[in-house]
């Protein structure tokens, strides 16, 4: 048997013996590409139901097509990524087309129960695609009956719409509701803020007060340091001078002594004369010595007196003077450090003025704004109805041409496949029965 086997198939096989082998069984090969398009055509004009499709575009405005993110910083960002309603896409209203609520909507507007249509099988009817390059949707429902395809997409489209529109107020006036209870809660922290503020400013001694009375007590303390000053260069210009009448003083003789004759003082000389009997002439030859303190000496030791004087005046008057400077410095430190602490107060004070009043502003712009869109039926106007569906009047399924010429090469391949297997059968002696 095997011998046999190996002399019948060789390892090659030519391509005469393949032709030979199809032209041998080429009545089986018509019979059964023959059958299978028979088989083809008959299901398809007598079994297989015609499928109608019905179209509907829906135009979205730019508002769905992408939008490049907001990059705001501050409470200005916070609140357009917190308030912000969403910008859906193309590829997210193609996906929301077959959202159950609009399904739904569309089975109970055109009275479909789910004895004749759930949503499960409207679902398996649509087809939802995106036109290339455009912002066009198109909806496309099959069904068996033309009217009832046009009906479904007609009805899906205006529901879709209307489930778009439903969808983008509530979440405006989510929004709104959301930044209108902040806001309120915004404008007690300012309130609060405010009034802080102004209890600060009615105290006493406030920062102003503080900085007029630091004001005046420099300009004090300046004054005295100028005095004091003053009063330092008239200390040593008397010195100065009390030095210089003291060098004066060491040098002038106190007591003045001078010679002179009885002639020149007649009166004392005649006395003189009568008492020793002599004549005037000769006492008055007679020489005499007179002791008187110097008036100079006497004038420089009261003026050096008096410089002494002055200058103890001037030390008692300059020690009072830096006193006064000590005990100003003293209160100026204590109220320029007062200022330091009050100004802080109010520096905290004035930002958490500034902080709420930033923060308030932007809510209530933001709330204004969404006030805006939620008045302004924000989503009606997103995505509307290009063209509405029309009742097809030629089925789309099943494509006789199509599937006969599929059934045919089918048929022609499977006959061809018969064919080889039955001539290998017969070469190889699969049509012996086997003896026992």
């Amino acid at each position: 048997m095997d011998t046999n086997v190996n002399s019948t198939y060789p390892e090659e096989i030519s391509l005469r013996e393949l032709i030979e082998t199809l032209i041998k069984g080429w009545k089986l090969i018509v019979a059964i590409t023959l059958l299978a398009v028979l088989i083809s055509a008959v299901v398809s004009f007598f079994v297989i139901k015609p499928t109608y499709e019905a179209s509907v575009t829906l135009m979205a405005s730019a508002a769905a097509k992408v939008e490049a993110p907001r990059t705001g910083n501050g409470i200005s960002g916070f609140l357009d990524a917190m308030s912000d309603l969403p910008t859906p896409t193309l590829d997210t209203y193609r996906e929301q087309v077959k959202n159950p609520v609009v399904l739904q909507n569309t089975l109970d507007d055109l009275g479909l129960g789910p004895d004749r249509l759930t949503r499960r099988e409207l679902s398996s009817k649509v087809s939802v695609e995106i036109v290339n390059n455009t912002n066009l949707i198109r909806i496309k429902v099959r069904d068996g009956d033309p009217k009832l395809a046009a009906d479904l997409a007609d009805s899906l489209a205006e529901n879709f719409t209307e489930y778009v529109s439903d969808l983008a107020k509530e979440q405006a006036l989510a929004s709104y509701l959301y930044l209108e209870k902040q806001m309120n809660v915004e404008k007690d922290m300012l309130d609060r803020a405010l009034t802080a503020y102004k209890e600060f400013l009615a105290q006493p001694r406030g920062v102003r007060e503080l900085q007029a009375e630091i004001d005046s007590r420099l300009l004090l303390v300046t004054d005295y340091t100028m005095q004091y000053m003053q009063k330092e260069v008239e200390e040593k210009a008397k010195r100065a001078a009390l030095e210089t009448l003291q060098q004066e003083l060491a040098q002038t003789e106190k007591i003045l002594v001078t010679k002179k004759s009885l002639s020149e003082d007649a009166f004392l000389n005649n006395v003189i004369s009568e008492a020793t009997g002599q004549s005037t002439l000769q006492t008055g030859q007679v020489m005499m010595e007179n002791q008187e303190i110097n008036p100079n000496y006497l004038a420089l030791e009261n003026s050096i007196s008096i410089l002494r004087s002055e200058l103890a005046m001037l030390a008692s008057e300059r020690q009072n003077i830096k006193s006064q400077i000590d005990r100003n410095s003293a209160e100026l430190e204590r109220l320029q450090a007062e200022l330091a602490e009050k100004q802080h107060q109010e520096n905290i004070l004035k930002r958490n003025v500034d902080l709420a009043q930033q923060t308030y502003d932007a809510f209530y712009s933001k709330y204004e704004e969404v006030r805006i869109t939620q008045s302004s039926q924000v989503g009606e106007a997103s995505i509307v109805v290009a063209t509405p569906a029309a009742e097809p009047s030629v089925p789309v399924s099943p494509n006789k041409r199509l599937n006969i010429a599929i059934a045919g090469v089918l048929g022609l391949m499977v006959s061809v496949f018969v064919v080889f297997i039955k001539d290998y059968w017969e070469k190889t002696g699969g049509g012996d029965i086997p003896q026992q």
